[in-house]
C-alpha cells in the first residue's frame, strides 16, 4: 500500500458510518443510554428492577424485532436464506434440551452450564457488534496498514474482555456462577492486571495516532469517537467500585444499551437504503418496508414484539419481578417449569446471536456493502 493511499485526505463527510448527527445520536452517541441507566441506578438509586423492565421494553427486545424485520419479514432474504432462517429456528429448541439432558441424568449441571454459556454468549455478542462496527468506520475512513488495522482490533478486544474478566473472577455473584468459592486469592491480582493491560494499550494506541497525525496520515475521528465511548463504558461498568454498588440483573443492562442503540441505528440505515431508496420498488420485499416506512411503526412493532414474548415469560415467571402461576414445583432434578421457560425464552436471544452473525458479513456480502453504502465489498 503506498505512503500517498494512507496520507491523503479524507474526503467531506468521509469517516462517518452514516453522517455527524446520526452517529453522535446512535453508533457512537448510543453510550449515553448505558450511562444514564447507570448513573440512575448507582448514584440515583432507581430500582434495578424498574431499570431492567424499562430497557427490555424500549431497546433490547425491539433490537431483537429489528433483525426480524430485515429478514423474516423481508421476500427476498426468504428466496437467499431459507435455510438460514429454517435451520437457525433451532436455537429455540437448546435450553429445553439442556433441561431434557439435566432431567435425564438427575443433575442440573447440564442445565446451569447451559444459563452459564449463554450468559457469556450474550457479553460476547456485544463485543462482536462493537468490532463490526469498528470496521465499519476502518472503511469509511480509508485504507489502513496491516499494523493499525492489528492495533485496532487488539486495542478494542482486550479493552472490552479485560475488565469483564475482572469483574467476572472478583464479583460475588459471578463468581458462585463460575464455580469459585471461597475468599478470593489470587483474583484481585489478575483483577489489576486486566485494567493495569488495558490502560496500557490506551496509551499505545494514543501515541500511535499522535505519530500518524504528525506524519500527516489519516487519524479517523468517529472510529475513535466510538472506540473511546465502547472502552470508557466497559471500564466504568467493571470498575470495582462501581460494579459493588450494581445490583447482578443490571450488568446485562449497562453494557447492552449501548450495542443496542448502535444496532437499531445500523438497521434503521439500511432499511432506509434497501426498502426506501428513490427507484426501489418496495412491493418486491414484502412486509418489510411496511414496518419500517416510518420509525414510530418501526418502534410499536418492536414494542409488541417483546410484550409477546417477554409477556410469555413473564407469566411463567422466568423474569425479575413475575410471579407468574405457581410453577416452583420441581419436576427432575430440582428443576421447575420456571426453569424449562427460562430456558426456551433463551432461545430468542440465542437465535438472535446466531443470526446475527450471519446476515452482517460485509466482507462477502457485496448487496450488503450498496446497503450500507460502503461501495463494493473488499477481497478477502
Amino acid at each position: 500500500m503506498s505512503t500517498a493511499t494512507l496520507t491523503a485526505p479524507l474526503p467531506a463527510r468521509q469517516g462517518w458510518l452514516v453522517d455527524r448527527r446520526h452517529d453522535l445520536i446512535s453508533t457512537v452517541g448510543g453510550v449515553a443510554a448505558s450511562l444514564a441507566l447507570v448513573g440512575l441506578h448507582v448514584w440515583g438509586g432507581v430500582s434495578s428492577l424498574v431499570l431492567w423492565w424499562a430497557w427490555v421494553l424500549m431497546l433490547d427486545g425491539p433490537h431483537l424485532f429489528a433483525t426480524v424485520s430485515r429478514t423474516y419479514l423481508d421476500t427476498r432474504e426468504w428466496q437467499v436464506r431459507r435455510r438460514l432462517l429454517l435451520g437457525s429456528l433451532g436455537w429455540f429448541a437448546a435450553g429445553p434440551l439442556c433441561f431434557g439432558v439435566s432431567a435425564a441424568l438427575g443433575t442440573q449441571v447440564p442445565f446451569v452450564v447451559f444459563l452459564t454459556l449463554a450468559s457469556l454468549w450474550a457479553y460476547w455478542h456485544v463485543v462482536r457488534q462493537h468490532y463490526g462496527i469498528m470496521v465499519l468506520y476502518q472503511r469509511k475512513g480509508g485504507p489502513l496498514s496491516p499494523l493499525d488495522r492489528r492495533l485496532d482490533s487488539v486495542t478494542l478486544y482486550t479493552g472490552l474482555l479485560a475488565p469483564f474478566l475482572a469483574f467476572a473472577v472478583t464479583h460475588p455473584v459471578a463468581r458462585k456462577r463460575l464455580g469459585l468459592t471461597g475468599t478470593p486469592t489470587w483474583e484481585p491480582v489478575v483483577a489489576g492486571a486486566c485494567f493495569a493491560l488495558v490502560l496500557a494499550l490506551v496509551v499505545l494506541y494514543a501515541v500511535r495516532q499522535v505519530l500518524r497525525w504528525r506524519a500527516g496520515q489519516r487519524v479517523n475521528g468517529p472510529k475513535l469517537l466510538m472506540m473511546g465511548a465502547a472502552l470508557g463504558l466497559t471500564a466504568l461498568v467493571f470498575w470495582p467500585s462501581v460494579s459493588a454498588r450494581m445490583d447482578f440483573i443490571m450488568f446485562a443492562v449497562a453494557v447492552t444499551a449501548f450495542h443496542n442503540v448502535q444496532y437499531h441505528g445500523v438497521v434503521w440505515f439500511y432499511h432506509r437504503n434497501r426498502y426506501h431508496a428513490a427507484g426501489v420498488d418496495a412491493a418486491h420485499f414484502g412486509w418489510a418496508p411496511r414496518v419500517s416506512r416510518r420509525f414510530v411503526i418501526y418502534a410499536v412493532c418492536g414494542v409488541v414484539f417483546t410484550l409477546l414474548y417477554r409477556g410469555l415469560g413473564c407469566g411463567f415467571g422466568a423474569h425479575p419481578g413475575c410471579g407468574g402461576f405457581d410453577l416452583r414445583m420441581p419436576l427432575a432434578a430440582g428443576l421447575t417449569l420456571r426453569d424449562f421457560m427460562e430456558g426456551l425464552i433463551w432461545g430468542f436471544a440465542l437465535h438472535h446471536y446466531y443470526l446475527d452473525q450471519k446476515i452482517w458479513r460485509v466482507s462477502r456480502d457485496a448487496g450488503l456493502n450498496k446497503d450500507l453504502k460502503l461501495g463494493s465489498a473488499p477481497a478477502t
